[in-house]
């Protein structure tokens, strides 16, 4: 029974630093969102629970400085959100313009598979048969398919070789 709790834990543990070594490399962005709303929603809660034992301790406090000291702490909450707002457009930041050079390489891929494309059709459209000049004035036409050469007097105008040799 011992030995499957501790197989269990150990599973467990080896699965959590897995995750997480996952999650601060950027490969789960879902989570990182979730993560950065939960920070978000725990942020504004403890700013209001903090403003209200700040309310409380003014109102039951008669002395005049506690009302300074609601003003200064007020304001190292709102440098430390902006902060942290500063700090999560960082990140969105950084994760578009980490989808913007994908989409670029991506973009670059395409137009090198087009450019290929392009080339096999140029290639596949010049003449199939290659002329070679002879003595005598005749003109051979070898078919790159069969290598069957067919002779032909160069003074004849028009030439028409059908598909089939």
């Amino acid at each position: 029974m011992n030995t499957n709790k501790v197989l269990y834990w150990g599973v467990l543990g080896v699965f959590a630093l897995g995750l997480r070594s996952e999650y601060q490399s950027g490969r789960l962005p879902a989570m990182q969102g979730l993560a950065d709303r939960a920070e978000s929603t725990v942020c504004r809660l403890v700013s209001r629970a903090e403003q209200t034992v700040a309310l409380a301790r003014v109102l039951t406090t008669p002395q005049p400085f506690a009302a300074g000291d609601l003003l200064a702490s007020t304001r190292d909450r709102e440098w430390a959100q902006a902060e942290r707002v500063r700090d999560q457009a960082r990140a969105h930041a950084e994760l578009l313009r980490e989808r913007v050079q994908a989409q670029s390489e991506l973009i670059r891929a395409q137009a090198e598979l087009q450019r290929s494309q392009i080339e096999q059709i140029r290639w596949r459209a010049q003449s199939q048969f290659r002329f070679t000049n002879a003595a005598r004035r005749r003109v051979t036409l070898v078919c790159p398919k069969t290598g069957a050469r067919i002779s032909v007097d160069a003074g004849l105008t028009d030439v028409e070789v059908g598909d089939n040799f």
